[in-house]
């Protein structure tokens, strides 16, 4: 019998979403202070990234760097 939590990840998948932030500050234990297009600031466990680089975040790390494009929202 399998628990809950695997039930429920079958059932609407266990892929995060990525979001796309700007590097701020780059810590020496191994996380950077990223800045995130709605303007809030989190820490996630990423290293090897120089500060302005945008970065692909997800479920708390960077995965990738992500390439230098302009941010533009539409409202519908």
């Amino acid at each position: 019998m399998s628990n809950k939590l695997q039930r429920l990840s079958a059932l609407v998948g266990n892929q995060q979403s990525k979001t796309v932030a700007q590097v701020t500050v780059v810590n020496a234990d191994g996380t950077c202070k990223v800045q995130l297009n709605s303007g809030a600031q989190i820490i996630v466990f990423g290293s090897g990234y120089a500060v302005s680089d945008k970065v692909y975040i997800e479920a708390g790390r960077i995965i990738a760097q992500a390439a230098d494009l302009p941010f533009t929202e539409i409202e519908i």
